[in-house]
């Protein structure tokens, strides 16, 4: 695995590909992990990673896209930790996120770099420093910034954390100010429709959820108290999977 090539592609890809957070929530569907990352086995994760970053740098080759120097990502985005173990599904990173992360606390897949065990596998930190094997790690377009550091401060677990680079080996010291927290973090004062993003959230990640456990749960607590009893049948006749 190339860090600096995956990087700069995954920047690149929001910067000029896929640019408008509001089209698709940096959620391309040709790059979809088809399930929540919370629920991919940790065996299977770096797997499913990498199949993203394959895919998206083929899409970039056939768009003759070129690359973000790697002197320059530092203009563009800061890399964030995820733990995928430590998710409570409580709502609350979604919504002051505003979709930015999902229902699972998780960043959108078009930002996916690497797992812990891939960047562990690189020697990127010192000895006797390593990253947990299921963390995933993201990349945060600075456009997005304010509504990521939004998720990270009201998750319970405190599950997110922005990059650190105190024990980064020199062989990878190019990459440190990627690895570190942004500077002062501005207010949005964006206006952003809640409502339409969790429903265009719902229906991108449709996939996710006609595959998901997580999701069958949810779907029967919510409607478990409402609706006629053969409506909720009829309902479970369909989703009866578990």
């Amino acid at each position: 695995m190339d860090i600096f090539q995956t990087i700069r592609e995954t920047a690149t890809w929001l910067e000029n590909v896929n640019n408008n957070f509001e089209t698709n929530l940096f959620r391309t569907g040709e790059l979809s992990p088809k399930h929540y990352y919370c629920e991919i086995p940790d065996k299977d994760k770096p797997a499913v990673v990498k199949q993203i970053i394959d895919r998206r740098s083929e899409l970039l080759q056939k768009a003759n896209e070129v690359l973000i120097p790697v002197e320059k990502l530092g203009q563009y985005g800061r890399i964030m930790f995820f733990d995928a173990n430590s998710t409570v599904l409580d709502g609350a990173p979604e919504e002051q996120s505003s979709c930015y992360v999902d229902i699972a606390d998780t960043p959108p897949w078009d930002t996916w770099i690497a797992t812990g065990t891939q960047l562990n596998a690189l020697n990127i930190f010192q000895q006797g420093h390593k990253l947990k094997d299921d963390l995933l790690i993201a990349w945060v377009p600075k456009s997005q910034y304010y509504f990521a550091n939004a998720a990270l401060e009201v998750a319970c677990l405190d599950n997110f954390k922005w990059g650190a680079n105190d024990y980064i080996t020199n062989d990878y010291s190019s990459l440190k100010e990627l690895f570190s927290a942004p500077g002062a973090i501005e207010t949005s004062n964006e206006f952003v429709n809640y409502n339409r993003r969790i429903a265009m959230l719902e229906t991108i990640q449709s996939e996710l959820n006609i595959n998901s456990e997580l999701y069958y749960r949810r779907f029967r607590a919510k409607v478990a108290n409402k609706g006629s009893f053969w409506h909720k049948l009829t309902m479970w006749k369909t989703w009866f999977i578990l």
